[in-house]
């Protein structure tokens, strides 16, 4: 790099670069701090008054506001924000007016997160078997709800999901879409479906494509490994969804930057962060305990009995969460495939999310932890009648969900309506 003396402005701004840069990963800060260096350093540009060395600003500038809705509340952006409309005044970068613009070459860039952040911390969602989902934050729940529902929805990505019954009367996942978004110089919006009334998996997208970009930088791209397992790689964003098939029943799991997941959307609940709709679960601990209790509850019939459903999900290796949706679901339907789908949840979670093994797996394959809750008492049973009904037995678990759990948004009105009678009183 070739410098001339430096100002305590420049060397305000090196500092930044050396000592506060390598730690922030909240935005592309790091990212554009790159592309300045490269520059300084490949075209042996003088931090100076000079033509190139504005333009090297205003390239930086542009950097920063292309990544601006992800650096809010960053005191690093809005520092260097300050510093280079400081030192374009100080060069007198208005006598340079080709420098006004970024560079051609810029503007036409899509620049990929990992790029910024190349050892960025990753969360995994996943939804598999019978209504059965791991949230971002490890969290497990057995939702109580079929229809169809958003697992995440941010400014790049929509995954929605549609749970509802098969031939056999498992309520299970039955459709996946993948919507990715527009991305102003990385990707068109590309949209892929996936159903279990199809014979295999979807290989592209519905416009036939299997990539978005051009052939040497593929920002999208639909890697399917056979007929039943596809990835799709949102390489902008450093984000993996795998979309899995065992016989009639799909799965689905995102694998994304963590920084990404304070850009949700607040228009609505999302299974992989807010949890089930309106929080309301299946009590799954409650009914492995004593499931006799639960389904006679529940006006159904085990398909398997208890010991014979344990020591199956036990001998196919699943453990933890996994182990107790593959028991709940052999008990509740008697599907071999299910057992095979829960086994291919946890192992897919062990290869593509480390922090699963390191943090969260236990090895449990028992019930023997549940069995305190052997004596609870099951409430709001439905009529027997249900059960012979067209609908699913799976449907009656709506009238007998952990339905109290309420969002802050709506204890705050109720609390202050409360205190408001109690004033008026």
């Amino acid at each position: 790099m070739s410098t001339a003396s430096f100002t305590p402005l420049q060397f305000i701004i090196i500092t930044i670069h050396i000592f506060v840069f390598p730690f922030g990963r909240c935005c592309m800060v790091e990212y554009c701090a790159g592309m300045y260096s490269q520059k300084l350093d490949e075209g042996g540009i003088i931090i100076g008054k000079n033509a190139p060395y504005c333009q090297v600003i205003t390239d930086y500038i542009f950097c920063l506001q292309g990544t601006s809705r992800s650096c809010r509340g960053n005191l690093k952006f809005h520092t260097l924000q300050t510093l280079l409309q400081r030192q374009k005044r100080e060069f007198s970068c208005s006598a340079f007016p080709e420098t006004a613009s970024p560079s051609e070459a810029l503007q036409r860039r899509c620049n990929f997160l990992a790029d910024s952040m190349p050892h960025a911390m990753h969360r995994y969602c996943t939804a598999f078997g019978s209504r059965h989902v791991r949230r971002f934050d490890g969290h497990f729940e057995t939702c109580a709800r079929s229809g169809a529902y958003p697992l995440i929805d941010n400014r790049y990505l929509l995954v929605q999901i549609t749970h509802s019954n098969l031939a056999n009367r498992v309520n299970a996942l039955t459709k996946v879409t993948v919507i990715v978004k527009a991305t102003r110089h990385c990707t068109s919006q590309k949209q892929y479906e996936a159903g279990t009334e199809d014979a295999e998996l979807a290989v592209s997208f519905v416009d036939g494509t299997m990539f978005s970009g051009d052939r040497s930088q593929r920002t999208v791209e639909i890697r399917p490994h056979n007929g039943s397992h596809v990835e799709i790689a949102l390489q902008h964003i450093a984000t993996m969804v795998y979309v899995r098939r065992q016989g009639p029943f799909l799965s689905v799991a995102i694998r994304i930057p963590e920084t990404l997941l304070k850009e949700q959307l607040d228009d609505g609940e999302q299974l992989c962060t807010t949890g089930c709709v309106r929080g309301e679960t299946v009590r799954i601990k409650e009914a492995l305990a004593n499931p006799h209790s639960f389904t006679r509850c529940q006006g159904i019939h085990l398909k398997t009995p208890l010991k014979i459903a344990t020591d199956r999900c036990a001998r196919v290796g699943v453990n933890d969460a996994f182990f107790d949706a593959c028991v709940f679901d052999l008990l509740m339907s008697g599907d071999e495939m299910l057992v095979a789908l829960a086994a291919d949840a946890e192992h897919h979670i062990e290869k593509f999310y480390p922090p699963y093994s390191r943090h969260y797996a236990n090895g449990r394959h028992n019930l023997s932890i549940y069995d305190s809750l052997s004596a609870y008492e099951w409430k709001r049973c439905p009529a027997h009648s249900i059960s012979s009904s067209s609908s699913s037995p799976f449907s009656s678990f709506f009238l007998n969900v952990d339905a109290c759990r309420l969002s802050r948004a709506e204890v705050i009105p109720i609390l202050t309506l409360y205190f408001v009678f109690r004033l008026l009183r």
